[in-house]
Order: structure tokens, then sequence, then C-alpha cells
């Protein structure tokens, strides 16, 4: 599995921890297959298929279409999600015209090899009946060839606060954000396709018409564009957060405020109603799939529309009882673990055989895995770039050991080996 496929995009990233992390608990649990890290670079060197039985892509956002993987692969599943940039073109696009002119060229050659390729792909699966539907139209993906398989959510970490007026005033006072009621957006540097811009409009008109409750943006920012957040009166930006700040916040929320103009399937919104916290999000794409009727679903062209939705569901307590509730329901429906389960079916594994040879074949996955995350995640205070070169394994293993396992974005690759780095440390130290 590329673990640095879209690894600046998190949304994209979080699906990859938790597919390999899920993976690797039944790996561990059946000794049925084995499963590897690897980068996408490394998919074009020598004869892929000698090493590995399969190939997994989950996480392609967009339109990049992996070539170097159909030409060197001969069974590959391929996890697809939100391609705004076809569907829409510039209006999703942070320069709009100016950038498009650049992009253009680009996803007319992708789309291409989409139609070109796409039937080297063994299988694609997609998070929603929406993205289904999509990439069929948009890529020519035969719909015999995809496969609709949810998105999830970690229950064990985002649950309701058991005191949400005093989570949100520890949180909020550690934050040095005002102690009142508020919205919660989780955004991304892309503010045109998370649709920024009417957000603020309809939050500032809902102000305007006597609203009480702040608005509180989460994650990456567009620089010019987070200076116009800033000077909008009651709202708040917080950037990157930690993942136990990240939970209280979207514990303290009352809302979450999602209206994209385009979702491939909305994890913020799972994570809410994990959290007991209802949604405010589109009514087109995906978001209609994930909330239902637990939430509210708008037009997001229409600010007026996304204000009234803010208004109603900030004066009406029993309307957002209800809906917390419902939403915390729902939320059983999605999981990682559910996620990974169906994932093996397209690997066609039977878990109830064990693997013959499968400790030599673990210890190798466990190495392959090893050397890829301190390639992918390097800590500035470690040598690891030396380690690498000479493959001194005592030394990554130490990092992944007391470094790696704690840092959010590699522990996840990481965990399904953890006892195997331990006894690993023990015979080299």
């Amino acid at each position: 599995m590329p673990i640095n496929w879209n690894l600046e995009a998190s949304s994209l990233t979080n699906i990859a921890r938790n597919n390999f992390r899920e993976l690797g608990q039944k790996m561990n649990e059946t000794h049925s297959f084995t499963i590897a890290a690897t980068k996408i670079e490394s998919v074009g060197i020598g004869d892929f298929n000698q090493h590995y039985d399969l190939l997994h892509i989950p996480n392609i956002g967009g339109y990049g279409f992996p070539l170097n993987a159909t030409s060197n692969c001969n069974n590959i599943i391929c996890g697809i999600i939100g391609i705004d940039e076809i569907i829409y073109g510039p209006e999703v696009l942070v320069g709009k015209k100016i950038a498009w002119k650049v992009y253009e060229p680009i996803i007319k050659k992708q789309l291409d090899y989409w139609k070109k390729y796409n039937k080297k792909i063994k299988t694609f699966h997609v998070a929603t009946t929406s993205e289904y539907e999509e990439m069929h139209r948009y890529l020519g993906i035969p719909y015999e060839n995809i496969k609709i398989i949810p998105l999830g959510v970690n229950h064990d970490f985002f649950q309701p606060s058991k005191n949400k007026e005093l989570t949100r005033s520890q949180i909020l006072s550690e934050l040095k954000i005002p102690n009142e009621k508020y919205f919660l957006h989780v955004s991304e540097y892309n503010f045109e396709r998370k649709n920024q811009q009417r957000i603020l409009d309809a939050f500032t008109m809902a102000r305007k018409s006597g609203l009480k409750h702040n608005l509180v943006f989460v994650g990456k920012q567009f620089p010019k564009f987070k200076q116009i957040i800033k000077k909008t009166p009651g709202v708040y930006v917080l950037d990157w957060i930690p993942d136990e700040q990240l939970l209280q916040i979207f514990q303290g929320a009352d809302t979450l405020l999602l209206p994209s103009l385009h979702e491939g399937f909305g994890i913020p919104l799972v994570e809410a109603m994990s959290c007991g916290v209802p949604c405010i999000t589109s009514n087109t794409h995906s978001p209609p799939h994930v909330v239902s009727d637990t939430g509210i679903q708008i037009d997001p062209r229409d600010t007026s529309e996304i204000c009234n939705a803010i208004l109603k569901i900030s004066n009406d307590s029993n309307l957002l009882e209800n809906l917390s509730k419902k939403s915390l329901i729902r939320s059983k429906l999605f999981s990682w673990e559910k996620y990974g389960m169906q994932i093996l079916e397209l690997y066609d594994i039977d878990i109830s055989k064990p693997m013959l040879n499968f400790d030599q074949n673990y210890d190798l996955a466990g190495y392959r895995t090893l050397v890829t995350v301190c390639d992918t995640f390097p800590d500035k205070n470690h040598p690891l770039l030396l380690s690498l070169i000479k493959l001194d394994y005592s030394k990554l293993l130490q990092w992944a050991n007391d470094y790696g396992l704690d840092n959010p974005k590699s522990r996840d690759f990481l965990i399904p080996f953890e006892k195997w780095i331990q006894r690993k440390l023990e015979v080299v130290m």
C-alpha cells in the first residue's frame, strides 16, 4: 500500500492510515496474509509482482491516475474519492481562471489516462452512491468494476462528551476563545471547494439577525483568505490542532457547518455525528448519503438558505437535541472496522486459512514498512537519512519505538508491527 499518495491532504491520508491499521489488525489475528507499506515511487522499481500479490491504493483523490502502478502491477485495487475539479472546473480551484489555465491541460491528459487504462485496475471502491455514479460518468469506469464501501470513524475516540458545557468551557479557555456556544467548520487549504466565503457571509447575516453563537474554523487555511476570516466578527481560526483538542472542539460544538460545493464523503460529518453533533451540510453529492435525516441539508450556493439553517437550529433547542440523538445513532453505521472487512473481501483472501510461510513474509513486510515509514515521516531530531542509506535497522527500529509509534502521522502504519518492532529491538540492542 503506497502511504505517501496524497500525503498533503489530511483527509485522504486519514483513509490510508485507518485502512492500514485495520488490515494490520486482521493480519495479526488471522495470519492469513501480510500487508506492507511502500512509497508510490517504489511501485515502478523492478518487477513489482515478484514481491507483492496485490497493490492497493486506498486514497486517490481528485483526477490523478496511477500510471506507474498500472505499468508495473497486474493486480490493483484503487479507492477513489472526490473528482471535484473534473466536475466543476475553475469554480472549485483557488485562483479560479488563472489556476484553470494551468490545471485544465493536466486534467485533460489525466482523463485520457482514466478512459484508456482504467480497465487495467481490477476493482475501484468509492464511498457513496453519488461517487459510484460520478466515477462512471466522468472517468468512464464500468459500473461492474466499482464497489461502494463507506468510509468510517473511530468510535473509540470520537464520542460525545459526558458534560458538554464543561468540555466547551475548558477547550475554549485553553484555546483563548470566548466561552460562547459555537458552530464548527472543519476546513482545508482549498477554501473555494469548502465554500468558505458563503459560510462567512451566511454567518454574518445570521449574526445581524440575532445569532449569539460564534464560529470556529479548524484546519489548514489559504493565507490570504485566513486574513478575511480573522476580520469577520465572531469567527475564530485555529489552523491545525492536536487530535485531543480536535475531539474536544467537536464535542463542544452545537453544530458542524459543512456546506461544501463538493464532498466525496465528508469524514468530518461522521466524526461530528459520532460526538452527537448534528450537521448543516450540502444537499448535493455525498453528504445526503452520509447524514440522511440527521442533519439539515441546504443548497450550498444559496447563502440565505445557509443562514436560515443556522438560525433554525440555533433557535430551536428541541430540534438540536433531536438531531443530536439521531446523528449519534446513525454514526454507528460507519466504522473503520466495517470498512476494513469490506476491503478484505476485495482482496479475495480466505482469512480462515493461515498463510504458508507467514512468519517469513511477516518479517519482510515489517522491514519494508519500517523503511517506508522512516523515509516518509523523518524526525528532525534523529539522523535517519544515513541509517536509511546503510539500512541500519537498529537505528530505524529505535526511531520507530521511541518516536514513530507516538507520532500521529506515522503511528497507524507502525501499530500492526509494534510487537515485532519490540522483539527485533531486543535482538539488535
